[in-house]
């Protein structure tokens, strides 16, 4: 017996042949979208505005809902990290990131970093997602319910989204860019293009892609290294696409969007922390506008790392506001970021692969 489909995941066209089949005007398609976006509903029947037998029909050949909640965590920082079980039994991560003003009391920006695929094929050094390998790239549903149900979960509206979760979301570049057209569309409110961030490891010639898309958001590029052979360990995507042609495509992206860039830049001991370091990333900053976000290390060790990934250490605070006071000097716009969920696994991957690692054990 074939699985019932995920609605959200028609097409324009597939819409067209919907609406067609069962004899209805073609507004229905969108009076379906605004239902399924903008009032966020979970059941066919909550479409009130459609006629029942539609209503029938439509219940007994889609579903509308694509992620099941198996566990949330929440931090002492305020931060929940959200473990989804798919349909095939893969599990995704979502991690909800509260920011506070100046007295900590009132929140004043939510944020979801939600993933694009069950596990990743990119496999950096010092990521636990990497870990996983990969599983598959998630459809359209499953990035956009991500959203849905952590806002229907905390009751909440969120105001930001980054792509930071797991997996590349540029390496599920159709189904990612479909994901933004939707999320930005000012038919269904749910976000503006100025409030969605998306991070890629620097797939190239889909930056490039992207940047003529219909509605290209902030790039963050995970940079980590200033030269090519210290990337090549930290990130080996790098040997596809060198720190040289990462450049090429970013000045493309800002040439055509002119959307300021943000470089991640997690500092690890010995490694990537040191003057000349310094220097490069300052010329790398002034290529184009852009800003640079020095990002503690998060701690794999449960992952059991072997070669390079195993020497891999966090740079004290005292180094990270060294490092970031250094680049201040040369008028390079930086920000230190603090961990958020340390205390509940809270860094891509890691609740997935923990709660995979405790099945094998108690299967063992």
């Amino acid at each position: 017996m074939n699985k019932k489909p995920n609605i959200k995941n028609l097409t324009d066209s597939q819409f067209f042949e919907l609406i067609q089949s069962q004899k209805q005007p073609g507004y229905r398609a969108e009076q379906i979208r605004i239902a399924l976006f903008k009032q966020k509903i979970s059941d066919f029947d909550q479409i009130s505005n459609l006629p029942k037998g539609f209503r029938e029909f439509l219940s007994d050949n889609y579903v509308v809902n694509a992620l099941k909640l198996n566990k949330h965590r929440q931090s002492q920082d305020g931060s929940i990290k959200f473990l989804f079980d798919l349909p095939d039994g893969n599990s995704i991560e979502s991690v909800y990131m509260p920011w506070y003003d100046n007295d900590e009391e009132a929140i004043v920006r939510e944020t979801l970093c939600i993933s694009t695929m069950a596990g990743c094929s990119v496999n950096c050094a010092f990521c636990a997602t990497g870990k996983l390998g990969f599983k598959r790239n998630l459809d359209v549903a499953e990035i956009i319910d991500q959203i849905i149900e952590v806002e229907r979960f905390l009751n909440t509206k969120l105001t930001n989204i980054v792509m930071m979760g797991m997996g590349e979301p540029l390496l599920n570049y159709n189904n990612s860019i479909k994901s933004l057209e939707i999320l930005t569309d000012p038919n269904y409110e749910m976000f503006s293009r100025k409030r969605i961030t998306l991070s890629t490891s620097g797939i190239a010639p889909r930056i490039k892609q992207f940047a003529r898309s219909p509605r290209p958001v902030k790039l963050a590029i995970s940079l980590h290294a200033t030269d090519n052979g210290t990337r090549d360990l930290i990130m080996p995507i790098n040997k596809s696409f060198n720190l040289e042609i990462l450049m090429d495509s970013i000045e493309d992206y800002y040439r055509i969007t002119k959307i300021p860039i943000m470089y991640e830049y997690i500092l690890f001991d010995g490694i990537n922390d040191t003057n000349d370091d310094i220097k490069r990333l300052t010329k790398i900053a002034r290529r184009v506008p852009s800003r640079i976000n020095i990002i503690p290390f998060n701690d794999i060790s449960f992952t059991n790392p072997q070669g390079f990934p195993a020497t891999l250490r966090p740079a004290n605070r005292e180094k990270m506001n060294w490092f970031a006071s250094e680049l201040r000097s040369q008028s390079v716009p930086v920000i230190v970021r603090d961990t958020f969920g340390g205390d509940i696994e809270g860094a891509c991957g890691q609740l997935a692969l923990s709660d995979k690692l405790k099945i094998l054990q108690k299967i063992v």
